[in-house]
């Protein structure tokens, strides 16, 4: 049917479009049971160095990142599944970084074909309902809209055909491995919590518990690599104010801290300066957090707060590329990494921080 257009749906096609949705559906269930993924390891080689909190570890060692590029995202995940597993085992954190995208991407097919299955259920449901107060032409009109975009999920929803849908402790494993492995966009996915969903806690008790021990000083590690939605998630997470509003992950993993808070929303007004129109809102939080940081520390706070700015300018590494063109932040606060970042030049190793570089825990 994808090669088909529809261009009006009354109840004839929305069955049409309602009856593959619903076959995918079950295909997709009956796909869900593959090969069970490999534990995640309960204890990373250098937790208890990021544990401690005295100062940002090492990174672990890995084998050097392929020079051989990644599979063009066109690639239908079943030609490119058996390479991008055996270049993630082997250690490259990039490969490991695009394998939890793409299973990441496909997770979120499924769940956006449930919605969009139900939507247009309910729509067929309205198209009787006479009470409803929408004319008819409107109501067509959305049916119309509706079944345009379920096509479309169902086009997309091929890119992963013939592949088993991951577990979730599978995709947080890939995550972290890039992560450790230093790939920048999978620092920030797993650094802020968006590996782990909420659906899926209980899964992901074992994994969140290293996640606690790991989470600040990978933040630390992301931030120090140039990623400014990893600068910003850090300063909301050590400002106590935001901790309490906003508990996410990263908030409930790190000890607040007014004047690490205050140095880096110091560092992004510096490098907003320059920001376009479209992060105006972004350049307003930061500015607001600041201003109320600044309003509840004394003089030589600010100044500790500043000369720790100073050094972050310093210090850290600048973005290769334009920060600006990192999605804009999403309902989580963080956009997620998604499959065409991991292969993008930042997709690096990130370098061992210099000695300047400040602990990511300690006295205020």
């Amino acid at each position: 049917m994808h090669g088909r257009r529809w261009w009006r749906y009354g109840v004839s096609g929305l069955v049409v479009i309602l009856v593959p949705l619903a076959a995918y559906l079950g295909w997709l269930q009956g796909r869900s049971t593959g090969a069970p993924a490999a534990p995640a390891s309960p204890e990373a080689p250098t937790g208890q160095a990021l544990a401690s909190g005295s100062s940002v570890s090492p990174l672990p060692s890995a084998p050097a990142v392929s020079a051989a590029p990644l599979p063009a995202l066109e690639t239908p995940l079943r030609d490119a599944l058996a390479m991008l597993r055996q270049r993630a085992d082997a250690g490259d954190p990039n490969a490991a970084c695009r394998l939890a995208a793409e299973f990441e991407y496909c997770h979120q097919i499924r769940y956006r074909l449930v919605a969009a299955s139900e939507v247009l259920q309910q729509q067929e449901q309205l198209r009787s309902n006479t009470g409803s107060g929408l004319s008819e032409e409107t109501r067509q009109n959305m049916r119309d809209m509706m079944a345009a975009n379920s096509e479309r999920l169902l086009k997309e929803s091929e890119h992963c055909e013939g592949v088993a849908l991951s577990t979730a402790a599978e995709r947080v494993r890939y995550w972290r491995q890039a992560a450790l492995g230093g790939n920048t966009p999978a620092l920030r996915h797993y650094a802020v919590g968006n590996a782990f969903r909420l659906n899926e806690t209980l899964e992901n008790l074992d994994a969140l518990a290293v996640y606690r021990r790991e989470a600040e000083a990978l933040a630390w590690r992301g931030t120090a690599s140039g990623d400014l939605h990893t600068a910003f998630a850090l300063a909301s997470a050590l400002s106590p104010q935001r901790n309490e509003l906003r508990r996410y992950f990263l908030a409930q993993a790190v000890r607040p801290d007014k004047v690490k808070a205050l140095a880096l929303y110091l560092h992004l007004k510096r490098q907003l300066e320059s920001a376009p129109a479209a992060l105006g809102g972004l350049r307003s939080q930061v500015e607001q957090q600041s201003g109320e940081l600044l309003a509840e520390l004394d003089a030589p706070a600010q100044a500790r707060a500043r000369e720790l700015a100073a050094g972050y300018a310093r210090d850290w590494t600048p973005s290769s590329r334009e920060p600006f063109a990192i999605p804009s932040p999403g309902a989580r606060g963080t956009p997620d990494a998604a499959r065409a970042e991991c292969s993008q030049p930042t997709a690096r190793r990130v370098p061992d921080p210099p000695p300047s570089l400040p602990a990511p825990a300690g006295a205020s």
